[in-house]
């Protein structure tokens, strides 16, 4: 015990029926009616201290001694293994439980830690799996995704939950995460040069730890104006539990029925839920197992600019749902776990992931918006996941080593569904497809893929005095491209007790396949490609100022190789003549021809880099403590990437798509990144890489968070969230040409033109100011917390894009028009007097209730 006084604790009065707050010294100050027993209850860190006192006379006082609680758990944000400090960030369950702006979702304070930054917000265009692109621009060198680490691909990531696989991390737009709040115990951040055990991977891990215990029944309801959740949780007995959390979101609801006229034109809301459930039994001592299913779907409402629209020109509302898009996966897990002692501990889990996107694609007439056809792209993802662990402790607090395996198995699907036949043009602008473009093809017809990897890792874990040596080696196996690498990986530090100072570097080599149908397909991508490769390089120091503050600087830097980049050169000469719909159609030309050149659209010719310098200062507090906490990141980094692609004027490509329409293709080899071809007229062609090191499509240059929480006293907390970054770069649209009028049906349209200098320009920065205010009620069965949210305080409207209309010549600062990003800042838009309109934040107002 230390006898110190507890300040700011709440204790209540059962007969008198009243609460109160101790005062900085630990006292409280009380009136009852009468003299006789009373009951004394304070409440401290979620639990409960139950105390007799009898009152015998005016005047009495009295010190009640308690038990010394440990602050534990909660929700921590991790960058590395618990004993390493090296990428490792930690934020405490009560720091990032009320962050603004997220409705209580902690894992949304992953976006505010140094070198990570949003993607693409999903919410504007397809997502993650979709075998869309970016943008029409004439150059890209990324896609569409959730988080970028330290300039890495936004695909190039792995989530887990309890070891299992997690399709996505957040729903559409990264409105919220799809796990409920109150059933993640930690999560570990890794950003680079991470554990060996981890695979599949060039960029970062989230390993998510759900709650693995439970110690009395209780329910959990949060209710706010976007979104309900709930959490119950029971004792099987004194050896299991059972968890179940589930969570529906209604945006579209809520603002329609509020304020429809406060809806931006182009805002995309998507409605979403997930569940989790989990259930876990020690059945004979040191022998455990785990069951867990968890879940979500996404739907992705019209905006309402084109329903208004369409609406107006046809007079009648579209018949199909109002889905634009609409995901969902999956995940069941059996896990078990055999731990004899505390130095030794075996694990094997197995799991099934199931993914599944609708992305409905409309072929529309440019002039009049008019719907030639409709279909639903729809793919299909199935991941069978297994892993074996082992960790044995050889000397106590010395030397732990850790070494096992993993098998993934992926399947993935491609379709159209429910075509839709909406114009008399239908059948030309149909066929002609099938005709020229094999992926349209390849996906009326379906199109699938089937790979197998398999993974072995070995680990020491080293500390003495001071010192902590992490060396691992990992290796990997992908079927596909017959291809094995090792990967060897190390981190180290050393700490100076007397002045809490650790000096950390780091460095790893990391392998992923190529994650996307289109790339590995047979039909229309390269079976043949091989993993790309990440080498990951940070050092930095950590340095402990007192008890509450924290100082971290890393420097940063990563290689990137083989990345996977669409090539309109790359082919086969000798490719197998099977394509189904030309063994039925065309036969005889099938048999003529059994062996023809093939495009295969995709190489490993990518490379690139980051490099960068993180900075995090963290003020910490005692959770039952009043006052102020929060840290301010900042990232400064620069990324580029080169895709290694000649790039050919219009006039040049012309000459050479004329030239070799009369001749075949007999060989083709590289040397460097340059194309050599040999053609059956007894001549090479030399195709010359001439390509340059651009800008990353989502290199953001400054990165600036800051958070801020000030617990006023046990009733009362407010907090602040700033964010800050440079935008994204573009390539700009720089002119527009007239398209021929015998080819638009004598319609006056306008193709861009784009700058030859890629992405040489950016939007203007984006940055967003949110606020949240909180009341709590404690009582005898619980609590209750009341919060009030400001969602983009002084309504900032960030840019993400920009639309050309094809109607209109090019015009500054008309067309092409900017769109705005409703989802990661959201606002509401008011008219005012003179047609202007006010922009202002999104109001949140929430009630979240334990039972």
């Amino acid at each position: 015990a230390t006898n110190l006084p507890i300040p700011d604790t709440p204790v209540i009065i059962k007969e008198a029926g009243k609460y109160y707050t101790t005062n900085s010294n630990g006292i409280i100050k009380y009136e009852v009616s009468k003299l006789g027993h009373y009951t004394i209850r304070i409440v401290r860190s979620g639990k409960v201290e139950v105390f007799q006192k009898e009152i015998t006379y005016d005047g009495q006082k009295f010190t009640i001694f308690v038990n010394e609680v440990i602050e534990k758990g909660g929700i921590e944000v991790l960058g590395e293994k618990d004993k390493t400090k090296l990428s490792r960030y930690t934020l405490g369950h009560d720091e990032i439980k009320r962050l603004p702006g997220v409705s209580g979702d902690s894992l949304k304070a992953i976006q505010t830690l140094p070198g990570v930054s949003p993607g693409i917000p999903i919410g504007l265009g397809p997502s993650s799996f979709s075998n869309i692109s970016i943008s029409g621009q004439p150059y890209r060198n990324s896609d569409r995704g959730d988080i970028v680490f330290r300039g890495a691909g936004t695909r190039a990531n792995q989530y887990y939950f309890d070891g299992f696989l997690v399709s996505y991390p957040f729903h559409l737009g990264n409105q919220s995460s799809v796990f409920n709040n109150n059933i993640i115990k930690s999560f570990d951040i890794y950003s680079g040069a991470y554990s060996a055990r981890y695979g599949y991977a060039t960029g970062g891990i989230i390993n998510i730890e759900g709650k693995d215990e439970v110690k009395k029944n209780s329910a959990t309801v949060n209710i706010n104006m976007f979104l309900s959740d709930a959490m119950v949780e029971g004792k099987l007995s004194d050896k299991a539990y059972i968890i179940a959390a589930t969570r529906k979101s209604y945006p579209n609801v809520t603002l329609l029925k509020l304020y429809p006229e406060g809806i931006p034109p182009n805002a995309k809301y998507a409605n979403y839920e997930d569940y989790q459930f989990k259930t876990g039994w020690e059945f004979a001592p040191g022998h455990k197992i785990l069951l867990a299913s968890f879940g979500a779907r996404d739907m992705q409402k019209y905006t309402k600019a084109v329903a208004e629209f369409e609406n107006e020109n046809y007079g009648e509302k579209d018949s199909r749902p109002p889905i634009g898009l609409d995901r969902r996966f999956r995940t069941d897990g059996f896990r078990y776990t055999f731990q004899p002692n505390t130095r030794i501990q075996n694990t094997f889990s197995i799991s099934r992931n199931h993914f599944q996107e609708f992305f409905e694609v409309k072929i529309q007439n440019p002039m009049t918006a008019e719907n030639i056809f409709g279909l639903e792209n729809v793919t299909t993802q199935t991941i069978v996941f297994a892993e074996e662990r082992l960790s044995v402790e050889l000397f106590k607090n010395i030397l732990k080593v850790e070494a096992g395996g993993n098998y993934r198995e992926r399947g993935i699907t491609l379709k159209a569904e429910n075509i839709s036949q909406q114009n008399s043009q239908f059948t030309k602008v149909f066929n002609d497809l099938l005709d020229s473009n094999p992926i349209f093809r390849a996906l009326i017809d379906g199109d699938k893929a089937k790979s197998k990897e398999v993974g072995s890792f070995l680990e020491f874990n080293f500390e003495y005095k001071g010192f902590k040596l992490v060396p691992g080696v990992r290796s990997d196996y992908y079927n596909l491209a017959g291809q094995r690498e090792v990967s060897p990986r190390l981190s180290s530090s050393y700490t100076i007790d007397s002045t809490k100072t650790t000096f950390l570097a780091g460095g790893s080599i990391h392998h992923n396949a190529p994650p996307n149908i289109e790339q590995i397909s047979s039909r229309v991508g390269n079976s043949n490609l091989k993993m790309e490769k990440a080498e990951h390089l940070a050092g930095g120091i950590n340095q402990e100022i007192g008890d509450k503050w924290l100082l971290k600087i890393e420097g940063f830097r990563n290689i990137y190789s083989n990345l996977v980049v669409s090539d309109n050169f790359i082919q086969n000469p000798f490719a197998i003549n099977d394509e189904p719909r030309d063994l039925i159609q065309r036969t005889n030309y099938v048999l003529r021809n059994p062996l023809v050149t093939k495009s295969l659209y995709y190489s490993n010719s990518g490379t690139g880099f980051s490099e960068g310098v993180e900075i995090l200062l963290k003020k910490s507090k005692t959770p039952t403590v009043k006052g102020w906490f929060g840290w301010i990141s900042y990232t400064n980094s620069i990324t580029k990437r080169n895709n290694h692609q000649a790039r050919y004027e219009q006039s040049e490509n012309s000459k050479r798509n004329l030239l070799n329409s009369s001749r075949k293709l007999l060989a083709q080899t590289k040397i460097g990144t340059n194309y050599i071809n040999y053609y059956d007229d007894n001549n090479l062609e030399l195709i010359y890489d001439n390509d340059k090191t651009e800008y990353y499509d989502l290199d953001r240059t400054h990165i600036l968070n800051m958070i801020f929480g000030w617990k006023i006293n046990s009733d009362w907390q407010v907090g602040g969230r700033f964010r800050y970054a440079t935008n994204v770069p573009i390539t700009p649209i720089t002119g527009s040409n007239r398209m021929n009028p015998a080819s638009t049906f004598g319609l006056n349209l306008y193709m861009p033109e784009y700058s030859k200098d890629y992405n040489s320009y950016r939007y203007l920065p984006i940055h967003q100011m949110d606020i949240r205010i909180d009341k709590f009620f404690n009582f005898e069965w619980g609590y209750m917390n009341m919060y009030l949210e400001f969602v983009n305080l002084y309504g900032k409207r960030n840019i993400v894009s920009e639309e050309f209309q094809n109607t209109k010549p090019y015009l500054k600062n008309s067309n092409p028009s900017p769109t705005y990003d409703t989802t990661n800042s959201p606002y509401i838009q008011s008219p005012v007097r003179g047609g202007h309109l006010m922009y202002l934040p999104l109001i949140n107002f929430g009630l979240e209730a334990k039972f």
